[in-house]
C-alpha cells in the first residue's frame, strides 16, 4: 500500500474547508490503491473553525503534539500533495503548509503542490522544494496516480 499525505490550510479553516479537498482527493486515490492521509485524522474541531486551543486536550490540541503527529505521518508517508488554495481577503497564508514544504525538502519527499495562488505558484523557493506546482487537484491525483499506481498493480511499462 502506498501513502499520500494531504497537506493544506487547516488553522481558521472551517471543517468544510480543511476536510472536503481531502476527502475528494483520497476518494480518487483509493480508486488505485494509494491512501491519502490527513493530518486532521486525529483532531476533532472545537467551534466553527480549526484552532489552536491553548490547555486543549494536550494528546492533540498542543504545538508539540500537533507538529509531533504531523511529522510523523509526513515521514511515513510516500509522498505528499499540498494544497494551496487562491486566499480570500483576509485569509492568511497557511504558515504550517509552507513549513512542511521545507521538511519534505530536506528528508527528500517528492512532492506536488495544486494552487491557483500566484504568489506560491511563482515564489522561487516554493518552486525549489517542491517537484511539482500544478494548478488543480486532478492535475496533482493524475501525476501522483501516475507514479505510484504501478507499485499497487498498475501500469509499470
Amino acid at each position: 500500500m502506498k501513502y499520500v499525505y494531504l497537506a493544506g490550510p487547516i488553522l481558521g479553516c472551517t471543517e468544510g474547508e480543511a476536510n472536503d479537498w481531502r476527502s475528494y482527493v483520497d476518494k480518487m486515490l483509493k480508486r488505485h490503491g494509494i491512501i491519502g492521509i490527513s493530518p486532521l485524522r486525529c483532531e476533532p474541531i472545537e467551534g466553527n473553525t480549526y484552532e489552536v486551543i491553548p490547555g486543549g486536550d494536550p494528546k492533540w490540541h498542543g504545538p508539540q503534539a500537533i507538529g509531533g503527529k504531523n511529522f510523523l505521518d509526513m515521514r511515513a508517508c510516500d509522498m505528499c500533495l499540498m494544497f494551496f488554495p487562491a486566499r480570500e481577503p483576509g485569509r492568511e497564508l497557511s504558515a504550517g503548509t509552507l513549513i512542511e514544504l521545507g521538511a519534505l525538502k530536506m528528508i527528500d519527499k517528492k512532492t506536488v503542490i495544486v494552487t491557483t495562488d500566484p504568489f506560491i505558484a511563482k515564489h522561487s523557493v516554493v518552486r525549489y522544494c517542491a517537484n511539482w506546482v500544478l494548478p488543480t487537484l486532478e492535475d496533482g491525483i493524475e501525476v501522483i496516480v501516475g507514479l505510484m499506481a504501478g507499485y499497487n498493480g498498475g501500469k509499470n511499462v
